[in-house]
């Protein structure tokens, strides 16, 4: 999406219009990075990329509400994922590959139709240190989430201190109800600094064959600091975490994956902290022990990352930034570096928020 393509929406929306008791705004991230990745290809070259930063995707979009009486308020959001360095759209070139959906919002919940994130990835872009990273470098374990699911009905609902919801992905397959379907539910309890939850999701395939993934995740706010730990499991009879976590330069065969499902437990800690009002750091560690990877029995491997990302705010709407993040991977989980078994990326960044 090209924004000068936006010109007069730009100008009727003037970021934030507001019409009676309805509103639309116009927001956004641009996020981008210089980055150096050792390793990068089968001969262990290292490489030099502008690529989307991060922090967050760049991203555009709308979302609005109307206040319809009776404490019932109509919502919508439409969201655009995009790289910066090319122009290109995300999300298999959709326009609207993040959000598209519409609902209704009450003291009863909020119902919500249309494609969104899964269940996982909603759950630990609140809980994750990073609130999930940008680099695959550093988002590998979200994989299991899938990320984003289409057709879906979303309801959640606050009761005090307490939010549960779930949601369901309609396969739309004629005489085939679970094939392409998904499923999962959440919940989240605060209470002073404390956040702890708890998330299951089961999405399944053309073959109606079931990837599932659970957790467990918790923050804690004490004073400047921020503590995370967190937990995720995950059994996959469909194929398609290994597909998301092989290299693209990797030739890999499979093996069968309904009679040697893949299994993950990949558990993960951080802390950030406020130094001052513009600085803050936040260090993450992840550690998956994988069994059974790409559909062969007795293939078990590991994968570790360690990030460190430290960012500077020019002003509340941009950030300067720089991280490090490494990888080690051994056994089963080799194919998910295209060369040599570890990968060392340094970058720094710059995001600006509208």
């Amino acid at each position: 999406m090209n924004f000068r393509k936006l010109g007069l929406l730009s100008t009727i929306l003037a970021c934030n219009v507001t019409f009676a008791q309805s509103s639309v705004t116009l927001y956004g991230v641009v996020d981008q990075s210089l980055r150096y990745t050792t390793n990068s290809d089968s001969k262990n070259n290292g490489v030099v990329q502008l690529t989307n930063g991060a922090m967050n995707n760049s991203r555009w979009g709308m979302k609005g509400s109307e206040d319809l009486g009776k404490n019932l308020t109509a919502i919508f959001q439409l969201e655009n994922g995009f790289d910066p360095q090319t122009g290109r759209m995300d999300n298999s070139g959709r326009l609207f590959g993040r959000y598209a959906y519409v609902g209704l919002q009450s003291e009863l919940g909020t119902l919500q139709l249309g494609r969104q994130p899964s269940e996982g990835f909603y759950f630990f872009g609140y809980l994750d240190p990073l609130t999930v990273g940008n680099y695959t470098a550093n988002q590998w374990p979200y994989f299991l989430t899938q990320g984003w699911f289409d057709n879906v009905a979303r309801y959640y609902v606050s009761i005090g201190n307490l939010e549960i919801g779930g949601s369901y992905g309609f396969g739309q397959q004629p005489g085939q109800f679970s094939a392409n379907s998904s499923w999962g539910i959440h919940s989240k309890y605060t209470v002073s600094g404390l956040t702890i939850g708890a998330v299951y999701q089961n999405a399944r395939n053309a073959q109606a064959r079931p990837q599932q993934m659970w957790g467990l995740a918790a923050t804690y706010v004490v004073g400047a600091a921020t503590l995370s730990l967190g937990y995720i499991g995950g059994e996959d009879k469909s194929g398609v975490v290994d597909s998301f976590l092989n290299d693209p330069s990797k030739n890999v065969t499979p093996g069968s994956f309904s009679k040697a499902p893949r299994k993950d437990a990949i558990g993960y800690t951080g802390i950030s902290y406020q130094f001052s009002p513009a600085i803050s750091a936040t260090g993450a560690f992840y550690y998956d022990k994988a069994k059974d990877v790409n559909g062969y029995n007795g293939n078990s491997g590991t994968r570790y990352t360690a990030v460190l990302l430290v960012d500077y705010s020019l002003s509340k709407s941009t950030t300067l930034y720089g991280t490090v993040d490494f990888n080690k991977v051994s056994g089963g989980n080799d194919a998910e570096l295209p060369g040599k078994n570890n990968q060392t990326g340094v970058a720094i960044g710059l995001q600006h928020r509208f």
